[in-house]
């Protein structure tokens, strides 16, 4: 728990990183924060079962800093040391290898008469790095960078490292799929809520522009749109089909935007099935807001996914609305 500072900051704090000689100069890392102090996580993904990662974003920067001004330039040195990396995350994280990442900058200065060097230090994640492929999913990581300070410069005893945690998720949609060449699954075959109160019904399957099924933009699973393919099925995509214009007018602008996708072999019916049963797949985004029902939506997976269950939740619709209206859904293997 976090209280209100009742003194003055002590030797070893933020402010004061060291007992030193006050005349010599004491550098520190600060990422002006005290929880978690000098951590960042990020998650970089896997594409299905390819040896393609998606590591955008995956970036650490931090600057160094010290307690008194120089009168002369000094230059830092970034170095991996994952001795560092605290025993709490030690005993839980596997230590990330020097492959996983690429160092975009690695040398900074701090110029004479400043507090703080004017770069960062710029770490990328490596969507080159064979460890990184062999890495389960849900697998989280840690390195350590600490820094090699001139001889003029004290390292700070407390404030000496960044750690940077890592995780994996394995995503299965291929945002850049087509349905094009697949076999549709005869819509008889399986049951999905799309009737009044989320019964099993035909309205995504009747083949009219002008019916729809309306799901709420909810984090709750009994909003979700849901399918029940009656027995385990290898799937390869799923197409969403906007709706066009009715009485109420254009409702191609409620379409869905964002989706999360769940799966699951469970022997179960629709309405027996969990949230503890479901797997995510992965999510997806629709490229554009559609103009009419001729603009269908393939979400397309990298690979077979061997469900009996799928479980769509609608993250959010164009309109920002709290509902998404879907017009026609059609399976694909």
């Amino acid at each position: 728990m976090l209280t209100a500072c009742e003194s003055d900051p002590e030797v070893g704090s933020t402010l004061y990183p060291s007992m030193t000689d006050a005349s010599t100069p004491v550098a520190y890392i600060d990422n002006h924060s005290y929880v978690p102090k000098n951590i960042q996580a990020n998650i970089f993904v896997q594409k299905g079962t390819s040896t393609e990662l998606d590591t955008d974003g995956c970036e650490l920067k931090f600057k160094i800093h010290l307690t008194i001004a120089s009168n002369k330039d000094l230059v830092f040195n970034l170095k991996q040391d994952n001795a560092k990396i605290p025993q709490a995350y030690a005993e839980s994280h596997e230590a990330l290898k020097e492959d996983a990442f690429t160092v975009a900058k690695g040398t900074v200065t701090i110029k004479a008469g400043k507090l703080e060097s004017e770069d960062e230090f710029d770490i990328k994640l490596d969507a080159a790095s064979k460890s990184l492929i062999g890495v389960e999913d849900g697998k989280k990581m840690m390195a350590a960078f600490t820094v090699e300070a001139p001889t003029e410069v004290t390292l700070s005893e407390k404030y000496n490292a960044y750690c940077w945690e890592v995780s994996k998720k394995i995503f299965w949609v291929n945002p850049k799929g087509s349905t094009k060449g697949m076999e549709q699954l005869d819509v008889n075959t399986y049951d999905v809520n799309a009737a009044s109160y989320g019964n099993i019904g035909p309205n995504l399957s009747d083949g009219k522009d002008d019916s729809y099924q309306q799901y709420m933009v909810s984090n709750s699973s009994t909003s979700y749109l849901k399918i029940d393919l009656k027995k385990e099925t290898d799937i390869k995509a799923l197409q969403l089909t906007p709706c066009g214009s009715s009485f109420f007018g254009d409702l191609n602008e409620l379409f869905v935007r964002e989706i999360e996708i769940f799966g699951s072999t469970a022997d179960k019916g629709l309405f027996q099935m969990t949230d503890a049963d479901m797997v995510q797949l992965g999510v997806a985004t629709c490229p554009a807001m559609p103009k009419g029902p001729n603009d269908k939506w393939d979400i397309v997976f990298y690979g077979p996914q061997k469900v009996r269950h799928i479980w769509v939740r609608m993250v959010s619709a164009f309109s920002d609305s709290s509902s998404a209206f879907i017009n026609e859904l059609r399976i694909f293997k």
